[in-house]
């Protein structure tokens, strides 16, 4: 796919985009090295951060699940998107004009055919929303939207629209410019018990759903009761899962919430979109909304990326239940401080703003309310307490045991003990007795939640010396190849041991990339500008190209710092290099060892002797070389 594409073409977009902030639109990352910046891997669940973005030299790699690449091969992973994809939508916001090689009208259309879904429902998004402004047809939606307090900027500002009760709104419109089978693939346009083709949506107010990078990918659709409606149809309808609408992997105006939700560090997760909009008007513009689904892992994970902390504010208590209880069997995966806000007499979010009186007035009023919201833990106790008589001895015992039960599931010792007591509290116990009972639960051979976590944790074997010292040349070579010039030649592929390592070496060597490079001042490998940058960033774009794996290992090798203190220098290199050569004479000497084992000196002097004073002079070097490395 990749040779479509001129090969100085690519190299143009990807000077012109710069990593980190491609990186910064998907997750959080904060400074922690000269040219490192650190967030929370996308691709895996973790807790502590070992994701991993360097600037200067334009690659990340995770040091938790092993994935890395430059910015094209990070794209890639985190839209799902083709490698032509992805490099036509940076080179767009690069300024890069793309040339094609070895293209055909078809190959076109095909690859093109993604690009056309977006544009597709981007088109109908201006339909709906132009229509919901001028159209006729639309003075319900308009009254409606009106008595929720959705003002006419918010209107503006989510691109709201209106899609009219007859059923062909839509085809007549787009038809002349998308075939049939895209607008059904696109979820505009559906068959009905007849077969006919007709628009999906009718006589709803349109809420379109946007990805992270802003791309319209569907609607959620809201019913207004009139001539058109349909018997039996249900008052809220979503895009059907599409090739870019993946309903549990979005999350509704994160795309523009997603900034302050960084700034913050906390972002409001609610149930509806006009849930949303009211939040927004009064002032909170961290605010998002499941679309049309329950809430899932996926939804945690993805707002994970961006803040540390997330509230669930739900329409009922009910509601929140609910929420809650998914949200619990999966938080601790995350490293996020969960809260459950549920709004008083019942209210969802909009309600509450439009009480409130909207605006400024309705933004202190929930700034008040925020406070009330109780940790995810702690709700959880108290939903099992619900209607219970705490004043029976049996029934506190009971609900000492369900709330237990939630407690111990916690895998952090001071969490454990600290929710202990707060059900201690809530029960009317002693502190000591629900703190001897959770003790209680953890003893005996075997027992207890960190006894699992000790049999499955997982104990690395340590890299073997010669491994490591190999790993730190191809660092070398990677981060700082003007210390490394002449040194090595194809020939020495055979000093390592590993043959990944081999290879690496070999597509190192075959890059050029140890050659001189013309001065710009640079003094280390850590230039953000420098040539050390763009020679690493085209060594991981070769390596994707041979393969996935060879990728990930150039990322790793360009990331991870070198075990140098400060700066290398050509004396940290010349020992570096001094290392390898020791511990491949020393793999030549095993060889003829092992060989001399298998020969009787008295016997077979004649093979016997010249491998012995091999093996003399090869352990003669190897000391000698030992000597000046230390």
């Amino acid at each position: 796919m990749a040779g479509l594409i001129r090969q100085e073409d690519l190299e143009a977009v990807r000077e012109r985009t710069d990593i980190v902030q491609v990186v910064s639109g998907y997750l959080q990352l904060k400074k922690a090295g000269r040219d490192s910046l650190v967030g929370i891997c996308p691709f895996h669940s973790e807790k502590t951060p070992s994701f991993s973005v360097s600037p200067g030299k334009q690659v990340y790699y995770c040091f938790g699940c092993g994935e890395g690449g430059n910015v094209f091969r990070f794209v890639e992973k985190v839209e799902s998107l083709s490698f032509v994809e992805v490099v036509e939508r940076l080179a767009k916001e690069a300024g890069v004009t793309l040339r094609y090689e070895g293209d055909t009208a078809a190959g076109r259309r095909a690859l093109g055919r993604r690009q056309a879904v977006h544009r597709a429902i981007s088109d109908a998004s201006r339909l709906y929303h132009r229509m919901l402004l001028d159209g006729s047809e639309a003075k319900d939606a308009r009254a409606y939207l009106a008595t929720r307090g959705i003002t006419p900027e918010s209107v503006e500002r989510f691109e709201i629209g209106y899609s009219p009760g007859y059923p062909d709104f839509l085809l007549k419109r787009l038809s002349k410019t998308y075939s049939p089978e895209l607008l059904v693939d696109a979820g505009l346009a559906t068959n009905d018990s007849g077969g006919a083709l007709r628009d999906r949506f009718r006589g709803r107010v349109m809420f379109p759903i946007h990805d992270l990078s802003g791309n319209a990918v569907g609607f959620g659709g809201r019913l207004l009761a009139g001539p058109h409606a349909a018997a039996n149809a249900p008052k809220y309808l979503n895009s059907p899962e599409t090739e870019v609408y993946h309903k549990g992997t979005l999350l509704y105006n994160l795309n523009r919430a997603k900034a302050d939700v960084t700034r913050s560090g906390r972002g409001f997760l609610v149930e509806g979109y006009t849930d949303v909009v009211a939040l927004d008007q009064a002032g909170v513009r961290t605010a998002v909304a499941t679309c049309g689904t329950a809430l899932g892992e996926d939804h945690i994970r993805l707002l994970s990326r961006f803040g540390d902390r997330i509230v669930l504010a739900f329409d009922s208590d009910e509601a929140g239940a609910r929420a809650a209880e998914r949200a619990f069997q999966f938080h601790q995966s995350y490293p996020v401080d969960l809260s459950v806000l549920v709004l008083p007499k019942g209210q969802d979010p909009a309600d509450f703003v439009l009480e409130a009186g909207g605006g400024e007035a309705a933004g202190t009023a929930f700034a008040h309310v925020m406070d009330q919201a109780v940790p995810l833990v702690e709700y959880m106790i108290s939903r099992s307490l619900v209607g219970r008589d705490l004043s029976d001895v049996e029934e506190r015992a009971r609900a000492v045991r369900v709330g237990l039960q939630i407690v111990a599931g916690l895998t952090e010792e001071v969490r454990r003990s600290e929710y202990a007591r707060i059900l201690a509290g809530k029960v009317g116990e002693p502190e000591m007795a629900v703190m001897l009972q959770l003790q209680q639960m953890f003893s005996g051979p075997g027992g207890g939640p960190q006894a699992e976590q000790r049999g499955s944790k997982n104990h690395r074997s340590r890299t073997p010396p010669e491994e490591e010292v190999e790993w730190e040349v191809l660092k070398l070579l990677v981060q700082a190849p003007h210390l490394c010039r002449g040194r090595l030649s194809p020939a020495d592929s055979e000093r390592f041991s590993k043959p990944t390592h081999r290879k690496v070496f070999e597509l190192i060597l075959d890059s050029g990339s140890t050659e001189p490079a013309a001065s710009n001042g640079s003094n280390g490998s850590n230039g953000s500008n420098g040539s050390n940058g763009s020679t690493a960033a085209s060594l991981v774009a070769t390596a994707q190209e041979r393969s996935e794996s060879l990728g990930r290992t150039l990322a790793a090798l360009s990331v991870e710092p070198l075990k140098s203190d400060l700066e290398p220098t050509l004396d940290y290199a010349d020992r570096l290099f001094l290392r390898l050569e020791e511990f491949s004479l020393k793999r030549q000497a095993d060889v003829i060892r092992k060989q001399l084992e298998r020969l009787n000196p008295i016997k077979q002097p004649a093979q016997y002797d010249p491998l012995f004073e091999q093996l003399a002079a090869l352990e003669g070097a190897r000391r000698r070389i030992r000597n000046a490395s230390e």
